[in-house]
């Protein structure tokens, strides 16, 4: 039986296994946040939809915890107060020398195991399937994909991978949904308690050697608990070793506001993280990638990319036309909403992965003397990123039009 908890009735809600072969419109691989999107918008549509993920209704605490208001509102979505801990007045972006950019920006930290489970159950509300099950392939065959499961085959007119930055259906299948798979961020994230931490109001980029490639983070996340994680580019999956160095480094920064001794590690999550690889080949007959496992990162612009996902799958099977050429309506939607965002994005970061410590601080010493504005979209972010790099390091800014174009 598949279960997971709804967040209205706080009980267990259970589906049948499917039998030995079934059929339907479309097939979402993946429960993440894109994929519970591609699903509801799919089911919303018109669409049959199967949701299948080998772990339904299992709660886990997810690096992907915290957010900005700006991006939300940008995504199409509303904040719900069900699902949050604690609120964010903005953000800390610290140099390795300890200065400190202090940026408006308002946020929250959330309890991802509700936020899924309100998710599921609306995608549920709106005509989709769960089934908890694994997909192991998904090759063409008769008016769509025969998607080989650990449940038996499912024949889907259209299936959407959102499993993750692996991607395994779609590389499965001959497609290489990531343009820089080798730019994956790699999180380690350990839940630590200490009496008052979690009260901050701010959340907390750390940048440069302490976290290459791109950050390590503080989010607190209310009374007692908060989450301190490194997000690691270029050094491989097993990033435990940076956690442990940014802890101890974190302690000492705290020294001065708590005992820090008393803090205690509650547990250490893992994942990916897809912010700098851009799509790649994320379309073929019958099937798309979305959300991180097509390079789209952040938790609410892979929600709305598994939004258009799945409308554009169920207009596809509506018109009777699930090619490739069917499908490509998804690309063009999601370029014009967010693909000048996402090289913006990755410009920047590329720019300040290539600066040492001593440059970073330097930088953000000439940041702090300058009005910036992080508090919007992702293009927001990226844009004013861009120009401040430019305004305080001039000589930053081939790199950051060359990172630019080469996308």
């Amino acid at each position: 039986m598949t279960t997971f908890l709804s967040p209205e009735t706080e009980t267990f809600i259970t589906h049948p296994h499917p039998p030995e072969s079934v059929n339907c419109d479309v097939l979402v691989v993946g429960a993440s946040p894109s994929g519970i999107a591609a699903a509801t918008s799919s089911a919303k549509a018109g669409a049959e939809v199967i949701l299948l993920d080998k772990e339904m209704g299992e709660s886990f605490d997810h690096p992907a915890n915290t957010f900005f208001d700006g991006m939300f509102f940008r995504a199409g979505l509303a904040v719900e107060r069900d699902y949050v801990l604690h609120d964010l007045d903005g953000m800390h972006i610290v140099s390795p020398g300890g200065c400190v950019l202090d940026i408006p920006a308002p946020g929250r930290f959330i309890d991802r195991g509700r936020f899924d489970a309100l998710y599921l159950e609306r995608a549920e509300r709106a005509g989709a399937e769960l089934l908890r099950g694994e997909a192991k392939s998904a090759p063409l065959g008769g008016s769509g994909r025969r998607v080989r499961t650990d449940l038996g085959e499912i024949e889907a007119r259209v299936v959407i991978d959102a499993s993750g930055v692996d991607g395994l259906i779609a590389r499965k299948e001959g497609l290489s949904p990531l343009r820089h798979p080798e730019d994956v961020a790699w999180a380690a994230e350990a839940v630590v308690e200490l009496p008052g931490l979690g009260e901050e109001r701010f959340f907390e980029y750390f940048v440069g050697s302490i976290s290459p490639g791109w950050k390590a983070t503080f989010s607190p996340g209310g009374g007692d608990s908060a989450t301190l994680g490194v997000f690691v580019r270029g050094h491989g999956r097993d990033v435990r070793p940076f956690l442990d160095r940014f802890i101890e480094m974190f302690k000492k920064y705290k020294s001065a506001d708590y005992d820090v001794d008393d803090m205690r590690i509650v547990s250490v999550n893992r994942g990916g993280d897809a912010i700098a690889t851009l799509p790649g080949e994320i379309v073929s007959d019958s099937l798309m990638a979305t959300g991180a496992a097509a390079g789209m990162s952040g938790m609410a612009y892979a929600m709305r990319a598994g939004t258009i996902a799945g409308e554009v799958a169920a207009g596809a099977v509506v018109s009777e036309n699930v090619s490739k050429k069917g499908l490509l309506p998804y690309i063009r939607r999601w370029n014009r909403e967010f693909g000048l965002e996402y090289r913006m994005g990755r410009a920047s970061l590329e720019t300040l992965r290539k600066m040492s410590d001593d440059e970073i601080d330097r930088l953000a010493a000439g940041l702090a003397k300058t009005d910036l504005d992080f508090s919007g979209s992702f293009f927001r972010k990226g844009l004013s990123s861009g120009i401040a790099l430019a305004r305080s390091r001039p000589r930053t800014i081939p790199t950051l039009i060359r990172s630019f174009a080469e996308g």
